[in-house]
């Protein structure tokens, strides 16, 4: 466990307004300090707070921008998230860096925390919310068949063990009893039948809800409730007040300013690094492109499946080696089109779907010009995205119109291609949105994650043990620069 002294932890409840004093070194002659790879939201954290204590530092990003999976698909009327796209009112880390950098909340754009009606597509029927409780597709039996169709599978998991426990109590050995059985099987043994247990699958990130740990699905709900208190304790009844905001102007400009507030030349993008290699007096680097840099110690931020891309020598900690190679991030892709009119207006229904088939999500953005409703926006999550990988963009197009006006023929020939975005799908440094845990994986590698080598210590969300999300993620790059504090 990392011990912290006072100074350092003084130095970072000042706001990293205090300077730990450094060696001095005479001007170009000074060594870097700390190389951080990876520049998402993980990784620009720990370079500012190791900067402003006083530490040099390099970023070397693989990507052409900041932001990991932080994007704004600036190409989108209405500027629509393609990946972090939800910052929590009780993100304490991420609300405090929107206030420094001067950003401002707006409520989300369509989705489950927009607060717009949902017409549920369910059994091949079209259900409204107050019919949902007495529709003959609702598999659903008692006071559990008011529970609407997007809400299964937190619900199915809101009154767990973990309830009222601490945020760290998934990785207590107490509960460990619940990693081992998935997600299903937990279902049957509350009395859920097969119907109830796929329509709840609909909404699992993970590749196969067969697989999913219930101690992890327990872990997400747990922390959705904390955040709910949270929101409760803050705003209390407020109905002007949103449990979740996306930044004006797009988030991806959270990760920017923070690059902007780090000094001149800190960060180089194009630098996949493909090697670590770590000795008594320091660390270094090595890069697809051939260059290599030298620092005294060294943070990284990739997710597992890409540190299976990097050599390390020395090899990583057995237990961690052992996660890289088995830990998964779970898949979802996004599809915007183009709406040339109001499809809703022609069938009655509400323009935000949530449905069954191969598409789990469609909604009707509102920020196009003049607050026009300009794009449409599918969600597909879990095994459901696994197909697109085999498509090209159109043919991805293609493949959510023709189920789209399958389902709602309203929405025939009014949708017009505009970007596919996946944080997995076509992307050579995504590998996916968030690490998810198969059963028995909590007991195997949960307490390992933040396990480090002398001079390399690794975060990212993955790593982070109260918090999930964006909040995670920054969360796990306090915890590294509090470790590299420590050491320096």
């Amino acid at each position: 466990m990392t011990t912290v002294n006072r100074r350092t932890m003084l130095a970072l409840l000042g706001g990293a307004a205090v300077t730990v004093p450094r060696p001095l070194f005479a001007g170009a002659s000074r060594p870097t300090d700390v190389i951080v790879v990876g520049a998402g939201l993980s990784g620009l954290n720990a370079a500012l707070i190791l900067q402003e204590q006083g530490l040099s530092v390099k970023v070397l990003e693989g990507r052409q921008r900041v932001g990991g999976r932080v994007k704004t698909m600036v190409n989108v009327p209405g500027l629509p998230e393609g990946g972090g796209q939800y910052i929590g009112s009780g993100y304490a880390r991420v609300v405090a860096a929107m206030q420094r950098f001067k950003l401002k909340a707006q409520p989300p754009d369509g989705g489950p925390l927009s607060g717009n009606s949902w017409a549920y597509y369910v059994g091949g029927k079209w259900v409204l919310k107050d019919d949902w409780p007495s529709s003959n597709v609702n598999p659903l039996s008692g006071e559990d068949r008011k529970i609407l169709p997007h809400q299964l599978l937190g619900k199915m998991f809101e009154d767990s063990p973990l309830r009222g426990k601490s945020a760290d109590a998934w990785l207590m050995p107490e509960f460990a009893k619940w990693d081992n059985i998935s997600g299903p099987d937990y279902l049957r043994s509350l009395g859920h039948n097969q119907k109830t247990i796929d329509l709840t699958a609909v909404w699992v990130h993970t590749d196969s809800f067969a697989i999913t740990s219930a101690l992890y699905e327990m872990k997400r709900e747990q922390f959705n409730s904390i955040h709910r208190d949270r929101y409760r304790q803050i705003h209390g009844n407020d109905p002007k007040a949103v449990p979740a905001f996306e930044i004006e102007g797009g988030n991806a400009r959270l990760p920017a300013a923070m690059a902007d507030a780090l000094a001149a030349d800190t960060i180089l993008t194009e630098k996949a690094v493909v090697g670590i290699a770590s000795d008594t007096d320091g660390v270094t680097a090595e890069c697809a492109d051939g260059t290599s840099y030298r620092a005294r110690f060294a943070v990284v931020s990739l997710p597992p499946p890409h540190l299976r891309d990097v050599r390390f020598s020395p090899g990583l900690p057995s237990s961690l080696a052992v996660a890289v190679q088995e830990l998964a991030l779970g898949p979802s892709i996004r599809v915007f089109m183009g709406i040339k009119e109001p499809y809703w207006e022609k069938d009655g229904l509400p323009a935000n779907m949530w449905t069954d088939t191969s598409i789990d999500q469609l909604t009707a953005m509102s920020r196009g010009p003049n607050g026009q409703f300009s794009v449409v926006h599918a969600y597909i999550n879990g095994p459901e995205e696994h197909p697109f990988h085999f498509m090209t963009d159109q043919q991805c197009f293609e493949y959510v119109a023709a189920e789209a006006t399958r389902i709602r023929p309203s929405m025939r020939g009014i949708l017009t291609p505009i970007a596919v975005q996946s944080c997995g799908r076509g992307d050579p440094f995504g590998a996916g949105d968030w690490v998810y845990w198969q059963t028995g994986q909590i007991q195997k590698f949960g307490q390992h994650m933040r396990d480090s080598l002398p001079r390399v210590s690794f975060c990212g969300e993955h790593t982070a043990i109260m918090e999930r999300g964006l909040e995670g993620a920054m969360e796990s790059g306090e915890r590294v620069a509090l470790e590299i504090l420590d050491r320096a």
